[in-house]
Parts: C-alpha cells; structure tokens; sequence
C-alpha cells in the first residue's frame, strides 16, 4: 500500500457556489484569490517556517517543494509538490509523520501539515481577512 500524501484541502461550497451568473463570476474569482492568498500565506509558509535545520530540513529539498496551489473553484491544496511535480517527495510523508514507517520507527514526524492545518482550521478570522476582504476588493 502506498503511504499517505501529506495534502491540506479547503472546499467552499453553499447555495452562493451552485449558480454561475455574472456577478458571481467576479465573485468566484475573488473567492478563489482570497483561497489561494489563505493556503499561500497561511498554510504554505507556516509549513516552511517549521522546516528548519534540525527539524525536518536538512538541504532545503522539501521546504523549495512545498506550495500552495488553487486546484479547482474553491479549492486550494497545499502539497510537498503534487500538484505542480506529479507526485509529493517520496520522503515527505516521512518527515511529515504519516508514513506506514513512521509506525514502526521512533521518529514519529514533524507534523507540519498538520499544524498548518490546525492554525488556519482554528482561527476562523483568517477567512475574514483573506476571502472575505478579496470579496470587497472586487465589488468596490
């Protein structure tokens, strides 16, 4: 079986996304900018900011990998470079933890994705201040 890919995927969905019309396309496109500017800022450098030496980052490989990209309308995935490369770091979900050899080894991983995940999971303001500011950017 193969190992898990360290991956943090956001999907927005509600009766505002089903229905294209002209407003809502300047609409999607300001919510897909917020999206890609939250998984940017939040979620990609908090994962680079914890890939430092002596926790998980030994020649930059990973850290240069590791990126935000806005798969589809309202859906940005952070990735160790699946999205851009074709496929995460083949050690990346070692170093992330989620390995099936992680189980068996002591190193239990750094978590990074996790945690980006969490930081931005937990503070519901950063969708203000990222989506809902891009919004008002667009309709001002």
């Amino acid at each position: 079986m193969a190992d898990p890919k360290p991956t943090t995927t956001f999907k927005l969905k509600g009766p505002i996304f089903n229905k294209p019309t002209q407003v809502s396309i300047g609409f999607q496109e300001a919510v897909n900018r917020g999206l890609f500017d939250l998984a940017t800022i939040e979620g990609s450098n908090k994962v680079k900011e914890q890939l430092v030496p002596g926790n998980g980052r030994i020649t930059g490989n990973l850290r240069n990998h590791v990126a935000a990209n806005l798969i589809e309308d309202n859906v940005a995935q952070i990735d160790a470079g699946e999205y851009r490369y074709g496929a995460n770091l083949i050690y990346s979900a070692w170093v992330e933890g989620i390995s099936s050899r992680n189980e068996t080894s002591t190193f239990k991983g750094h978590h990074m994705f996790e945690n980006a995940y969490e930081h931005m999971n937990n503070n519901p303001k950063l969708y203000e201040d990222y989506i809902a500011s891009a919004i008002v950017e667009a309709f001002d």
